[in-house]
């Protein structure tokens, strides 16, 4: 066979995967009270939140299909109130249809939200894709499974946690009664934190190193692996930091 066969036969293929691919994109706003709170679920899709000045959410939805059918079942359904908003993402159920993303019959849901900056959010998930949210001043709670979580401006609580992928959380402020919590199974965690931080911090990893020399802390090596306490400032807030198979990186801004 001739290499301009082969060619034409390629570039056939390849224009069919892309005309099998259906994208649409669903954007809404929703009011909100100062202070309130806001979940979402997703599958498949990363996730993306800026804080800003505005009293309202905005979502926009950027969704993708293997076909029309599945595109057509794929659903967004966003529950709100005054005080909390819930957003979900839900896949035709015939089967655990995720497990097979990126083949034809799957598809995804990528979000940008912007909202405002006092807003707490309550557990921002997904499954299959990074979590990613700045200046958001409320409590934060993000979970994933496969991909990273980066967080930054932070100065409330804060709940992380992943499997396969990296946590790097920034702070603006860290004091008073704050609790913060950064779990990871595969992958490193770094925080960043103002020189006026003060926190009691107690990290942990099993495979991988522990680094807090901006702030003078020495880390044990344990029966297994490394595992570092000790309080920075007045010890005022709560650290507690732990990975498997990662480093620890405790540093300043």
């Amino acid at each position: 066979m001739k290499a301009g066969t082969l060619l034409f036969i390629s570039s056939m293929l390849l224009a069919s995967v892309a005309i099998a691919d259906v994208k649409e994109t669903e954007e809404f706003t929703f009011d909100i009270v100062t202070g309130g709170r806001l979940s979402l679920e997703n599958v498949n899709g990363g996730i993306t939140i800026v804080g800003g000045s505005s009293d309202q959410v905005e979502i926009i939805a950027h969704k993708k299909a293997g076909n029309q059918e599945y595109m057509d079942d794929m659903k967004i359904v966003i529950d709100d109130e005054p005080d909390y908003i819930r957003i979900e993402t839900r896949h035709p159920k015939s089967q655990n249809r995720w497990l097979n993303w990126g083949n034809d019959d799957s598809g995804s849901v990528s979000y940008e939200l912007k909202v405002p900056s006092n807003i707490n959010l309550d557990t921002i998930s997904t499954v299959n894709g990074g979590v990613r949210i700045s200046n958001v001043k409320g409590a934060v709670k993000a979970e994933t499974v496969n991909g990273d979580l980066e967080t930054s401006e932070l100065t409330s609580d804060v709940n992380l946690e992943t499997v396969n992928g990296s946590i790097e959380a920034v702070f603006d402020s860290l004091n008073g009664d704050q609790r913060v919590s950064a779990e990871a199974v595969n992958g490193k965690i770094v925080l960043r934190l103002p020189a006026d931080a003060s926190a009691r911090i107690n990290a942990e990893t099993v495979n991988g190193s522990i680094d807090a020399d901006d702030f003078g802390l020495e880390p044990e090596k344990g029966f297994v692996g490394r595992d570092l306490s000790g309080e920075i400032g007045g010890g005022d807030a709560r650290i507690s930091l732990d990975t498997v198979n990662g480093s620890i990186r405790i540093k300043r801004k």
